[in-house]
């Protein structure tokens, strides 16, 4: 596959036991060694998200990423379940709005081998037919329980939207309809077009060697060639509204959605301070105000979901329709009163308590610094350490929050959507 080019510390570029290959097919590997653990694990990151889903096929890609390991052209579906298990391999497929990804976790010395079934999996899928019926089943059950579960689907809808006009909104499991068409044919074409090696990136974390992983990466994936067309995402661009879909019942779910940094964007780290300041635990302002002094939910949340050109911050209440008006109001209030005061430095440096103590503890697992190694490289065309990331939190300032709020103003524009008995005109009364 060619001489390596492998960035690492010695030239300087990279922190030590951080290293970065290219292949010259375009692949692109990059790792962090950690001795200490006896793991490693391992991801493949491909330019194929649900975005890139024909439209009257979505769910597809969620579909594919369970065919994937369903056999292959070298390999039956049991065949290939016996020796991911003989390995005690943890593996599994999974798709995001800008991407698919492939990972396992195994003992260190069964690399080498983990290796082999994935490319044997990524390259020569088999996507039986006498497969996809019973795949297709499950997903059309997992289909039929999003839609039981109010909690879940009032995410899909505040994500619907706010991206209106854009398939960054799209329900990852697709519809009933659109599950039920998708054929074997889809899935090859999808495959077909879509994987290829330049825009993939192969993440690896834990005690290994990487000049041999390199090696044997390259052995395995040397024939591999292509390039996936450029995803045709339109950027969203949000309006104030609000949506009410009707459900009887004793609960009210509701959920608001407004505009927030993207990843590399240089307030991405005050936008993760702000979100733990707002919702983040039992600490937060939502969880003071809404719940523990007015008794007004039975959950209450703030999250932030940057993507790779856009982003979005979402708030989220669980209450019963008696309350739900004014539950409304008071999450605006406070939506309000931290866009026009920001934040206190003791609730900003709780915030920076918290968020670090969450990197560390998510250092010391090889799956997840696989996956950071991924998201940082994915999005930011870097590998970030674990001290570059305290850092960056260490060093949001209130001044630098205040610059966010203006960029960002929480309320402009605002996306509003409930679930349950009560009416638009009685819940969201300012819009």
């Amino acid at each position: 596959m060619g001489t390596p080019e492998t960035t690492n510390a010695a030239s300087g570029e990279l922190a030590p036991n951080y290293f970065v290959h290219t292949f010259p097919n375009g692949l692109r590997m990059v790792g962090q060694r950690m001795p200490s653990l006896a793991s490693v694990t391992f991801g493949v990151q491909l330019d194929a998200g649900i975005r890139d889903e024909p439209e009257d096929r979505l769910g597809l890609t969620y579909l594919l990423s369970e065919m994937m390991f369903q056999g292959t052209q070298h390999r039956s579906v049991r065949q290939l379940t016996e020796e991911f298990e003989a390995l005690g391999a943890r593996k599994g497929g999974e798709t995001a709005i800008e991407f698919a990804r492939y990972s396992a976790q195994i003992v260190g010395n069964r690399l080498d081998t983990a290796l082999d079934l994935f490319a044997d999996v990524l390259l020569y899928p088999a996507l039986p037919n006498e497969e996809l019926t019973q795949m297709r089943a499950v997903q059309l059950q997992e289909i039929r329980r999003r839609d039981d579960e109010p909690m879940r689907r009032i995410f899909d809808l505040a994500r619907e939207r706010y991206y209106i006009g854009s398939p960054l909104g799209r329900r990852a499991l697709g519809t009933q309809q659109t599950v039920e068409a998708i054929t074997r044919d889809d899935l090859h074409a999808f495959w077909q077009t879509h994987y290829h090696p330049k825009g993939t990136v192969l993440s690896i974390a834990g005690d290994f060697d990487w000049d041999a992983a390199v090696a044997r990466v390259g052995e395995l994936f040397g024939g591999w060639s292509g390039e996936a067309p450029p995803s045709a995402t339109a950027l969203p661009h949000p309006v104030s509204s609000v949506f009410v879909e009707p459900q009887e019942g004793n609960q009210q779910h509701i959920a608001m959605a407004f505009p927030f940094p993207a990843y590399g964007d240089p307030d991405y780290y005050a936008a993760s301070v702000v979100t733990e300041i707002f919702g983040g635990g039992m600490t937060s302002r939502l969880f003071r105000e809404v719940r523990e002094k007015r008794g007004l939910v039975y959950s209450v949340a703030a999250m932030f979901a940057p993507n790779g050109a856009s982003g979005a911050g979402f708030l989220y209440a669980g209450t019963t329709p008696e309350k739900a008006p004014e539950t409304v109001r008071v999450m605006l209030d406070e939506l309000k009163l931290l866009r026009d005061q920001g934040v206190t430095e003791d609730e900003l440096e709780r915030a920076r308590v918290q968020l670090k103590s969450e990197l560390v503890m998510r250092g010391e697992s090889s799956a997840a610094r696989m996956g950071a190694l991924l998201r940082s490289w994915w999005f930011e065309g870097r590998l970030t350490t674990i001290q570059e990331l305290k850092a960056a939190v260490d060093n949001v300032s209130r001044e630098q929050i205040m610059r966010l709020l203006e960029h960002f103003p929480l309320t402009e524009p605002l996306v509003q959507v409930a679930i349950g008995p009560r009416p638009a005109d009685e819940l969201f009364p300012e819009a």
